[in-house]
């Protein structure tokens, strides 16, 4: 097992009632924007079938002060502004240490 720096996330929002398509929206907005930030090696949305009003994000960055400079910006800029509107209750965050696998390099 090699040592990197990577970091990574497993990201979960719950939309108010009947808002989680607007999440996924919003959130794929903040994705777009992601895909510019040095560092990012992936920021991906996804939503479950059975839980309409939940997106995760999972993201997964080349080292921790990439991820925190990207984080850092301002919300209206990296859109997470109209992101936060949506939620129902506070992120829920996993962090964890990406290894390797296809797509990694």
């Amino acid at each position: 097992m090699e040592t990197n720096e990577r970091v990574g996330r497993y990201v979960r929002m719950t939309a108010v009632e009947g808002q989680g398509p607007e999440l996924a929206k919003a959130l794929l907005t903040v994705a777009d924007g992601m895909a510019g930030q040095p560092g990012c090696l992936a920021y991906v949305v996804n939503t479950a079938p059975d839980e309409p009003e939940t997106v995760w994000v999972t993201e997964i960055w080349s080292d921790a002060a990439s991820s925190e400079a990207a984080l850092s910006r301002d919300l209206g800029e990296a859109g997470l502004g109209a992101v936060l509107e949506l939620l129902a209750a506070p992120p829920e965050y996993i962090e964890v240490t990406p290894l390797g696998g296809p797509g990694l390099g």
